[in-house]
């Protein structure tokens, strides 16, 4: 059996993909996310299902809990807050790995002024959430553990990783990201930003996006794998200005192009584009010649695109919901969704985090991030 690979990077939009020079090599389309930020994006990206996104929570079956079921080796690498195992991200997977130490946490006090924006200006000037991500491995490092317990690994296997680098600031400033003065003018004053700072922006992120590129191509060159199955995708896209604001700012439940619409690339697998991101599971099941269990959302896209999509933004006990058929787009604000599957109502609630990883959410810019 053939081993896979599927790599996640952060905050990558699909109008971005000229910065790819590896990853041109291969076919590219488009996906459209489920979710509008990290966590419910990556969590119905391996469920394959709405209520994933709906819930922020992974819920099974998983697609590597449907791989090792079929006697792969399943190796997960995320280093991100929102996709700790308390969220489910470890389901199915043999090894699984956050690189999230238990000590970056922050104080009661920064928690509270969290919430509010001046009194977070005032803190984040001396207190910046960059400096919390220090102590957080590099992509390289990574993909470099990544690569060495792949290889170790019994075949046939299958790795995901995920890279954060491509998330604001876009890297160490010292490695081309930008400065905590910018990215705090960018997200607090982006009406004020000049025309160099805002071009200083779009340079350190589409320097993100070749690095992410260059590490993919290190990854696949590394790995003792011969021709895995690959795919790539990102699990938002990213806003400089265009709405009026810069980032993904979750409390703002965007659902527009900027945000949703990201880039898939493949090799070795068949696939069709447009899709959500909700197929990208059953569709590497079936390039397995794996059966998809029936209580999947999202449909095998190896011999045809999708016709429309589901996009749930949830945030703070309300929702956004947008319908995208390609050509035409339905939204609804501040509404009340709930799924009804077999009986089990799930809508948008917030789960209770504890306040040490609350604190490392809010570190990356993540507010009420329960």
């Amino acid at each position: 059996m053939d081993d896979g690979v599927l790599v996640t990077a952060d905050s990558i939009r699909r109008d971005y993909v000229d910065e790819f020079d590896f990853l041109d090599s291969f076919q590219c389309g488009s996906g459209v996310t489920a979710a509008h930020y990290t966590r419910p994006s990556l969590a119905s990206l391996l469920s394959a299902q709405y209520e994933a996104a709906l819930s922020t929570t992974v819920c099974p079956p998983t697609l590597p809990a449907q791989l090792a079921d079929a006697g792969y080796t399943c190796l997960g690498y995320c280093p991100n807050p929102n996709t700790d195992t308390r969220f489910g991200f470890d389901t199915g997977f043999d090894t699984y790995e956050t690189f999230v130490e238990p000590g970056n946490q922050g104080s009661k006090l920064r928690e509270y002024l969290s919430k509010f924006d001046l009194l977070r200006q005032i803190y984040y000037k001396f207190y910046p959430p960059q400096a919390k991500s220090e102590n957080r491995p590099t992509d390289r490092e990574v993909i470099d553990t990544a690569i060495e317990d792949f290889n170790a690994a019994e075949s046939p296997r299958f790795l995901w990783i995920h890279m954060m680098r491509s998330h604001r600031p876009y890297g160490r400033e010292e490695a081309g990201g930008i400065s905590q003065r910018l990215d705090q003018k960018a997200y607090f004053k982006p009406e004020k930003l000049t025309d160099e700072e805002e071009q200083e922006i779009q340079d350190a992120y589409r320097g993100a996006i070749r690095r992410v590129d260059e590490n993919v191509e290190y990854l696949l060159s590394s790995i003792d794998a011969e021709d895995p199955k690959f795919v790539f995708t990102a699990d938002h896209g990213e806003a400089f200005g265009e709405l009026g604001f810069y980032y993904h700012q979750t409390h703002k439940r965007c659902v527009a192009d900027i945000q949703t619409r990201v880039p898939v690339v493949w090799d070795n697998v068949d696939v069709e584009t447009p899709l959500s991101l909700v197929d990208i599971a059953p569709t590497i099941l079936d390039n397995f010649d794996i059966d998809p269990p029936g209580a999947w959302d999202g449909t095998s896209r190896r011999s045809s695109p999708a016709d429309s999509v589901l996009t749930i933004a949830p945030w703070g006990g309300k929702t956004t919901l947008a319908w995208n058929d390609f050509e035409k787009r339905i939204v609804a604000r501040d509404t009340t969704v709930e799924i009804d599957s077999d009986g089990t109502i799930v809508t948008g609630e917030q789960m209770e985090v504890d306040p040490e990883l609350e604190q490392q959410l809010r570190d990356l810019g993540y507010r009420n991030a329960g």
